[in-house]
């Protein structure tokens, strides 16, 4: 099946657009006619079939799987001529978001560098090493809740397990990976390790913080250019690449660039540097970034709003009815013989001025108010145990509900009144009516 214009691919996934393309091969967005969900589906291009990179990207997959950070593969094979495989449908990847802040905040710089040192130490703990760790390979999930790193299509086991050891030290390999970050071994052709992946990584959380990175753009022929960045990395001092602000990320890179190629880092003494850098600048790493900075507050907030909305959602007509009910028992339990006379005492509401988050509605006789707000606040607040006698006369003058609300009433002013039993304002004229008779006799 050709590339350019795929349809479904091993009868099993059906192509909804193309997400991005790179050297090696295209990303297109499925959807798996298996378990109805949208995936990533990656295919080799043609031209580079033969140099297996597809192929060993899934072996590295298979071994990695069940990696917190890591895409979960979901189903690889050949069609045709074209080898395949199927991933985890993630978000952005960290270039997206540097294009649009063009540098990132200290905060987010130490968080995302914790994040990928712990995800590192778990792709070596399965005898990984990325070689090619970039801002482009550094993806989020989709809820922006979780960082993974990605593309393991030059990445290389560098443990034998057959002789039980690391694989033997080299000086004579070709240079590996993306010039820009790039560690100093892969520009001297050294066999990498897991130390070149934390130098890369350093390499990118300076490239976040400064915005650049002063052996980028170089104007120099590109077959000089590995060299050149090279010597500059090795030259370049520390402070002048870092900065002052940030003894820690210093301390840390010194640290990397002295391990030797088959020495294990010691992960919890560069993450220790990490949070120590956090904690002299006041910062908390919990999680968030400068892309989703209330995301997840918000997330929580939208979705405990949404469920409050499920409980609370009423049509206009519904909530009239309902305040119609209410009325109707305060109203006409008053003049309800069959009510003992003691269940019938309502407080009488004291003469106050409201205030302007109020909303208030006369209806023809200013004598008679009805408040207004929010549907959810809802409450009577004169029970029948705190009345006295005295307030009788009060009371069949002016029956009053209020609605306690600082937000705008979500009621129209047509809507005062249920006009489909009996008409509110009907009900207290009758009422007014009953008081008048009774004081006349």
């Amino acid at each position: 099946m050709s590339l350019n214009s795929p349809k479904i691919f091993g009868n099993r996934f059906i192509f909804k657009k193309k997400l991005s393309q790179g050297s090696f091969g295209i990303v297109y967005l499925v959807l798996d006619r298996a378990t109805n969900t949208e995936c990533a589906l990656k295919a080799e291009k043609e031209e580079y079939e033969e140099s297996k990179t597809l192929e060993k990207e899934i072996a590295m997959l298979i071994q990695l799987d069940n990696v917190v950070g890591i895409p979960k593969l979901i189903w690889h094979g050949i069609d045709g001529q074209i080898q395949l495989m199927a991933i985890e449908l993630l978000g952005k990847d960290l270039a997206y978001y540097f294009k649009q802040y063009r540098k990132f905040s200290l905060k987010c710089c130490l968080q995302v560098c914790y994040d990928c040192l712990e995800i590192l130490k778990n792709i070596h703990k399965k005898f990984i090493i990325h070689r090619d760790l970039k801002p482009e390979n550094i993806m989020m999930s989709k809820e922006l809740d979780q960082i993974y790193i990605v593309d393991f299509g030059i990445s290389k086991i560098y443990f034998e397990a057959d002789h039980m050891q690391i694989l033997p030290f080299r000086e004579d390999k070709d240079f590996i990976g993306t010039t820009r970050y790039a560690s100093i071994a892969a520009h001297k052709g050294y066999e990498l390790g897991r130390k070149d992946d934390l130098e890369s990584l350093i390499y990118v959380i300076i490239y976040f913080l400064r915005g650049n990175l002063p052996w980028q753009n170089m104007p120099v022929e590109d077959s000089e250019r590995n060299r050149l960045v090279g010597e500059m990395k090795q030259t370049i001092p520390l402070q002048e690449l870092i900065g002052n602000k940030l003894p820690e990320l210093i301390k840390a890179l010194s640290y990397i660039r002295k391990l030797k190629f088959e020495e294990q880092p010691d992960y919890e003494y560069i993450k220790n540097l990490i949070e120590e850098a956090a904690e002299n600048n006041n910062i908390k790493l919990d999680g968030y970034y400068d892309w989703n900075e209330g995301v997840k507050l918000s997330k929580k907030l939208s979705e405990s709003r949404l469920s409050q909305d499920k409980k609370e959602q009423h049509s206009p007509k519904q909530q009239a009815n309902c305040t119609s009910k209410i009325s109707n028992q305060v109203i006409w339990s008053l003049f309800d013989n069959s009510i003992p006379q003691s269940q019938k005492n309502l407080l009488a509401p004291p003469d106050t001025k409201y205030n302007r988050g109020e909303v208030r509605h006369l209806t023809s006789s200013s004598n008679n108010s009805f408040f207004m707000g929010s549907h959810s606040s809802l409450r009577l607040k004169y029970l029948p145990s705190q009345m006295n006698k005295k307030s009788n006369s009060v009371l069949k003058r002016m029956v009053s509900i209020e609605f306690i609300s600082n937000q705008e009433s979500i009621y129209n002013e047509y809507m005062d009144e249920n006009f489909e039993d009996y008409p509110l304002q009907l009900k207290i004229t009758q009422a007014n009516s009953m008081q008048k008779m009774q004081e006349f006799i």
